[in-house]
Parts: C-alpha cells; sequence; structure tokens
C-alpha cells in the first residue's frame, strides 16, 4: 500500500495519469478491492474514478479454485481424460495415461488421437471425433481397442463432446473422457459364454441352437437343405450306473471331442442335456446329411478311456430336412427326435430321417 502511494504521489507530481488497486474498508464494514484511476485535468487538479472490483476478484479465485480442482482431478483419476485440437490431434492427457497405456504423456501430445487404435477401430472413431468437432456430443459410449506400448490392446470406453468458444461459437477442439472397461467385456463375455454354452462340455446349449437354427432357416432361400440331426448315446447309462456321475461327465466330454472333430467348419454342434446332442448344417441335399450322420457314427466306434477303464457306447441319430424358410426350430428338433427314437428302436446304431415333404419356398 505504501508503494502504491509512493507511485501515486510520484505520478501526481508529474501531472501524469495513474493507476492503483487496493483494499478499500467501505462504511459499512465491508473490505473491497477497487482500482483507483486518476486522469490530469486543469494545472494541480484530477478526474478521480474509483471501481470495485470486488466481483471481479471473487470470479478470479472461483476460477484459480476449480482450474486447481480440475487439475487435482486430471492429476488423480484413473480414468484417461484428453483434449485434442480440431485437427484430431492431443494437446493435452491426463497423467493416467502412463499407468494405463505404458506410454509417458508428453510423448502423446501432438499425436492423432486414432493413431494407437486398432485398425478395425480407427474408422468409426474418426467419424465419431469428426462428429463432436462439428459441434456435437457423442450420444453414447464409444468403445474402442487402443494398443498397450507392450503390444496387447486395451478396451476403452469414451465419451466426448465439443470445446465451444464462448465469444466466437466456434469448436476449438475436443474434450475426451475413456475408462478401462477390458475387465468390464470380459465379464460379459464370460456371462454370455456361461448362458449359450454348456458347463461341461464347452458345447454350445439349446438356446444357441435354437437361435443357430433361427438364422439358417431365415437364411435358406431353397436352393440348400437345412439339416438338424439329433443324436441319443447307446450305452451310456450303464457306464453312468456302474460306474458313477463323474465317470460319466468325462465320457461325456471325450464323446464331445470326438464329435466336435469330425464336424465340417460350418457344421455346429450342441449339447442339449444328459446324453443328448444336435447337429445343424446346410446340406446340399439329403446324402449329404446322411454323411454326416455316418461321420457321428463311426467316430464313436473307438472305445473310450474313463477312469484308466475301456468303454464303448454308441449312437442313434434322428434327421429332419427342411428347404426354404417356411420350417421353425421347434418343429424341426420334434422331428428329428422322433427320426432318433425310431433309429433308436432298431438298436443297430444307425440313422433315421424323418419322413414328411420337405417344404417348399
Amino acid at each position: 500500500m505504501a508503494h502504491d502511494r509512493e507511485a501515486i504521489a510520484t505520478a501526481i507530481g508529474l501531472g501524469a495519469p495513474f493507476q492503483a488497486e487496493f483494499a478499500l474498508r467501505c462504511r459499512d464494514g465491508v473490505t473491497r478491492q477497487v482500482r483507483l484511476s486518476g486522469l490530469p485535468a486543469a494545472p494541480g487538479c484530477y478526474h478521480g474514478f474509483i471501481t470495485d472490483l470486488s466481483a471481479h476478484h471473487e470470479a478470479l479465485a472461483s476460477a484459480r479454485r476449480e482450474a486447481g480442482e480440475y487439475r487435482l482431478l486430471i492429476e488423480n483419476t484413473t480414468d484417461l481424460i484428453a483434449h485434442a485440437d480440431t485437427a484430431g490431434n492431443y494437446l493435452s492427457i491426463s497423467p493416467s495415461y502412463e499407468s494405463m497405456m505404458g506410454w509417458n504423456p508428453a510423448s502423446v501430445v501432438g499425436q492423432p488421437v486414432i493413431a494407437f487404435l486398432h485398425p478395425d477401430d480407427r474408422q468409426h472413431s474418426a467419424a465419431a471425433l469428426s462428429s463432436v468437432l462439428g459441434g456435437g456430443v457423442l450420444p453414447n459410449v464409444v468403445e474402442v481397442r487402443k494398443r498397450h506400448r507392450d503390444g496387447h490392446y486395451i478396451v476403452l470406453g469414451t465419451k466426448a463432446s465439443a470445446i465451444i468458444d464462448p465469444v466466437t461459437g466456434q469448436c476449438v477442439g475436443a474434450v475426451m473422457v475413456s475408462r478401462d472397461i477390458t475387465r468390464d467385456k470380459e465379464m460379459l463375455r464370460d456371462f454370455e459364454e456361461r448362458a449359450t454354452h454348456d458347463a461341461l462340455t464347452g458345447l454350445p446349449n439349446r438356446a444357441w441352437l435354437n437361435q443357430h437354427v433361427d438364422r439358417l432357416l431365415a437364411a435358406n432361400t431353397g436352393d440348400s437343405l437345412t439339416a438338424i440331426l439329433f443324436m441319443d448315446l447307446n450305452g451310456f447309462k450303464e457306464v453312468n450306473d456302474t460306474m458313477g456321475h463323474a465317470a460319466g461327465d468325462v465320457l461325456l466330454q471325450l464323446v464331445s471331442a470326438r464329435l466336435k472333430h469330425c464336424m465340417r467348419p460350418d457344421d455346429a454342434v450342441a449339447r442339449l442335456g444328459g446324453d443328448e446332442f444336435v447337429v445343424a448344417a446346410v446340406c446340399s441335399d439329403s446324402a449329404d446329411a446322411r454323411a454326416i450322420a455316418l461321420r457321428l457314427i463311426d467316430a464313436l466306434k473307438a472305445p473310450f478311456r474313463v477312469h484308466g477303464t475301456l468303454v464303448n457306447v454308441g449312437a442313434a441319430v434322428g434327421i429332419s430336412l427342411a428347404r426354404g424358410g417356411a420350417a421353425t426350430t421347434a418343429g424341426m428338433l420334434q422331428d428329428a427326435d422322433s427320426a432318433m427314437y425310431a433309429a433308436k428302436a432298431r438298436g443297430d446304431g444307425s440313422f433315421e430321417i424323418f419322413q414328411r415333404p420337405l417344404t417348399s419356398p
């Protein structure tokens, strides 16, 4: 304050303008930050102006607090917070980038945002960023795979919004917040796997099979046959009863492995439960379906070693065929099941095709 007084006195002595800021205790007892400005008028006279700066100082203090809080958030968050310019290059990125991605944040500044993304994710990510830089906001979380320094990919869920200049109303960049959702995606895949696959054998279950056959039927235009082969094991009950359920479980696992091995690349084998298995396939004709049935039966002819004991099982197979999309999954399974029981009644480990007119397109 003493320095300000000396500066003001010097300015007055020179007849020069002056300006100074100081705290002024007002009559109401409140201390306010003010600016005193003086402009020379007639000799020895000045026009003086006092401007209340309290609101300005409060706003500045608030901005500094918010900046400090934001900096604290940036420095301590486990999420990635980044700013990009209008060209889509990083302007800044939070320190958490190093712990999450293995790279020093400073080494990333200036790089394109999409530079480290999986090649398959770059096009849709670039389109999303372009939309944001056009002044928009991502309505949903965008999932991308970003390469870690050691080479593996991390799945990030990212939200982004444009940074708008309040004066010009123009977009000057984008802010992006990303979270590592790799573990969440893995848990979701595990959940979906449990929901659609048999826990004992790892084969698809009935729920998956129903959806798969629905898709096959919907895609069938009449140029091929949709085939369902329903298989029931012969001799499984005896193994289960004499050697125990644990041995029965091992046998089911061994059977499943053989069935998968004899499938064509596009064929699907599922376990419905117990000792019932179903193969869904697209066949050129009924002979094609018969060939699949014979492979299934042949795959089980060699004995299985269960807990050190060789056991033999066979299979009865029922086949249901449909051309075009008029058939239903439930109907085909029922028909194949009926044909399987007809084959099982013969007791010769063979197959039976359900006899009915093929559904025309």
